[in-house]
């Protein structure tokens, strides 16, 4: 039999099965083709996907639609010599066993399984639902994917005495997107290359290694530890291909946002009477009476920046009065896939008051939780430790074990209770300014107990602040209703509006402090702004990083290609988050009105919508 007759092999017997044959013809076993194959294990993971996920995506239903997504291709090491070894049952259900946990990785940071291709896995972030960290969560992804099948490896290799890794490549870019099937399986097509080069990733890629391209690099800002392979030849490619390993996540992610990492910063612009307010909350949480502010706005609008500025401002002053005592600033940061994570803001927040590292091991972090606890001050903290531990995850010990054992509900009182011993603890040394981030974000475990937590907080000398988006459907708004409830004008609320025409401007000339800049590249810019110093800051990186804007000596020199500039795909994975989180009539609404064009009058987007739904 010609090597071009060869199908594959029986899953039975391992012997050679013709292209057409429907039977093995060495023990007569009915033979599934590799589509049916791989659509029947493709509707068994879909089946695992969270009902949460399943519903977003179902909702999302587009067809023909461009979007920018960032493509996971992992692979399995060797596949074909690793099968000779073992039994095809055996080898069958260990690798539906690796794509159990591949998919789970997947599903996690809310990624789609775009498809199987015997022992490799296409999955898509940023279709048909968008985040705004969308290439963040799939290296995210792809390093779970990783770290599960290392542990599944090192049980293979007792039983069975082999090697099994995988590697992945990754590469950012724009697909066309087709219908969501019923079976949660998606079908792309790629305009150029984007997913040939996700593909070469993963082949340049050793085992156990995630490869990512310098498309997917410059939107993962500072999360990741990356080394830089630098240029490398890839099959099918004129021009080698910018590539880096990620060699993990950052124990303190430096702030995404800002363009402090090709030398350039500003003053912060336009928030100067809002920075006065949180000082003087400040100075009356010091005086011991403990104040609860919640910063809110759009996304970009400087909420981060703003504390930012505040820390900077705090600590600058508190070490003139006292050098040999820093300020107490703790901050706790949700993440855009955590709603689904319980506690996961609360355990951020824990782990950053105790400053217990996440890359020691749980024993090690165990033995630091006890030391820090044991250091505090006063007689508060003695038992709290072994449900700090169990909420950590971490090692609990003889009698610890039998009292965690609770409902979930007095666990959760149980947390509280601990985490606000600890803070009463540490506030006899000093204030503290205790700092949550993103809390649109948060879970609703961790929003039930920092709740819980607000007016013991309010009794101490704590300045608490919480940034947020107005998202009121959010389980983190509770926080912001119940403080409403509880302290009424002992709240403070501040609300970041748009930056002025002015203020834009001012931002601008900071971030490139040229005389020689045209005013139609400074129009541009402040045109596709809007006053949100974040859309700002990325269109003036895109500009830089597209060498429309180049630095010539000691200043800045707009190229010709100025002329040829659109909007920056951080932007754009933005514009799509929010965009996707409407109601189908809205997002319906949006395209119509993306169509006729920037300003019409609202009789016209209404005079399309009546014409086109009577066509529909």
């Amino acid at each position: 039999m010609s090597v071009e007759s060869i199908g594959g092999t029986c899953a039975r017997c391992a012997a050679d099965v013709p292209r057409d044959a429907r039977f093995c013809m060495s023990c007569g076993a009915p033979v599934a083709t590799t589509d049916e194959a791989d659509s029947t294990l493709q509707a068994r993971l879909a089946g695992s996907a969270p009902a949460p996920l399943v519903a977003k995506m179902r909702a999302a239903r587009i067809s023909g639609e461009r979007k920018p997504v960032t493509a996971l291709f992992a692979d399995i090491v060797g596949s074909t010599s690793l099968a000779e070894q073992m039994d095809p049952e055996d080898w069958t259900q260990m690798i539906n066993g690796a794509f159990d946990l591949m998919s789970q990785a997947v599903f996690r940071y809310e990624g789609t399984i775009a498809q199987l291709q015997g022992d490799a896995m296409l999955a898509f972030f940023g279709a048909p639902v968008a985040h705004e960290d969308d290439p963040d969560r799939a290296v995210l992804a792809a390093l779970d994917m990783v770290a599960s099948i290392d542990e599944l490896a090192r049980q293979l290799r007792a039983v069975h005495g082999i090697d099994f890794r995988i590697r992945a490549g990754i590469n950012t870019g724009p697909v066309v997107v087709g219908n969501v099937g019923t079976d949660l399986r998606y079908e792309y097509t790629a305009l150029g290359d984007a997913m040939n080069v996700a593909a070469r990733m993963q082949a340049a890629a050793d085992p156990g290694e995630v490869l990512i391209t310098d498309a997917t690099r410059r939107l993962l800002g500072d999360a990741f530890e990356l080394g830089d392979l630098g240029p490398i030849a890839v099959k099918g490619k004129a021009e080698p291909v910018h590539a880096y390993r990620v060699d993990g996540r950052r124990a303190s992610p430096a702030r995404r946002r800002g363009l402090e990492r090709i030398g350039l910063d500003s003053p912060m612009v336009g928030r100067e009477a809002q920075l006065a307010q949180l000082r003087t909350l400040w100075e009356v949480a010091r005086a011991g009476r403990g104040r609860i502010c919640f910063v809110m706005g759009e996304p970009g609008i400087g909420k981060s920046r703003l504390l930012s500025e505040l820390q900077r401002a705090l600590a600058t002053e508190t070490l003139a009065v006292d050098s040999s005592r820093p300020l107490g600033w703790y901050e706790g940061r949700c993440v855009s896939y955590g709603q689904s994570l319980p506690y996961h803001l609360l355990l951020d927040l824990v782990r950053n008051l105790l400053e217990l590292p996440w890359s020691e091991s749980g024993s090690v972090t165990r033995k630091l939780l006890d030391e820090r606890l044991a250091a505090l001050p006063g007689e508060e903290t003695p038992d709290v430790a072994p449900f700090l531990a169990h909420l950590l995850g971490l090692p609990t010990y003889g009698a610890e074990t039998d009292h965690v054992r609770l409902e979930p509900t007095h666990l959760q009182e149980r947390y509280a209770a601990s985490v606000h011993r600890v803070l009463r603890a540490m506030t006899s040394e000093g204030p503290l300014v205790v700092v949550c981030e993103d809390v649109h974000w948060a879970d609703p475990t961790s929003a039930a107990v920092l709740e819980s937590l607000l007016p013991l907080a309010a009794r101490l000398p704590v300045l608490f602040i919480a940034a947020l988006r107005p998202d009121t459907d959010a389980p983190g708004w509770q926080l912001v209703s119940s403080a409403r409830a509880q302290f009424g004008q002992a709240l403070t609320e501040i609300v970041l509006e748009q930056l002025s025409e002015a203020d834009s401007r001012e931002l601008v000339s900071n971030l490139l402090v040229i005389e020689s800049l045209p005013d139609e590249v400074r129009d541009a810019i402040l045109a596709r702004a809007d006053g949100n110093p974040f859309f700002v800051e990325e269109v003036v990186r895109m500009l830089i990083d597209g060498r429309m804007i180049e630095r010539r000596g000691d200043h800045w020199v707009a190229t010709d290609a100025i002329a040829r500039v659109e909007i920056p795909a951080t932007l754009h994975g933005l514009l799509l988050a929010r965009i996707d989180q409407l109601p189908e009539a809205a997002k319906r609404s949006l395209r119509i009105a993306s169509v006729i064009g920037r300003q019409f009058p609202v009789r016209v987007l209404e005079d399309v919508l009546t014409q086109t739904s009577e066509v529909r």
